[in-house]
């Protein structure tokens, strides 16, 4: 198998390992997401009743609307699904690196 990958030209091989973290991203997206749904939630300050309006009351009053929304985002990416979601866009992103130097080499294998 190895031989087989090394025989590959440059671009080929680059391509080769930008699906394979595209896929191993995704993948590890996707278990993290399952394992995080499937833990019991935990009873703590967070979880009380009423914390959440007094947190968003307390951030209106001493930031104002924007600081409700960046604690709305905040919530969002550290949910279980949202984390999920940051692994597959690094994945995504870290891919799509190997997939452009792929193409810039055969783009300058072209080139006269």
């Amino acid at each position: 198998m190895l031989g087989r990958f090394s025989a590959l030209k440059r671009s080929d091989r680059l391509r080769a390992i930008g699906w394979l973290v595209l896929a191993s991203g995704l993948v590890g997206a996707a278990a993290f997401w399952v394992k995080a749904r499937t833990v019991d939630p935990v009873l703590d300050d967070v979880t009380a009743l009423g914390y959440t309006r007094s947190l968003r009351h307390g951030m209106g009053v001493m930031m104002g609307p924007f600081g409700l929304i960046l604690t709305e985002w905040q919530e969002s990416l550290m949910s279980p699904i949202g984390q999920a979601l940051m692994i597959a866009v690094c994945a995504v992103l870290m891919a799509g690196y190997f997939f452009r130097v792929a193409w810039v080499l055969d783009a300058e294998e072209k080139e006269p």
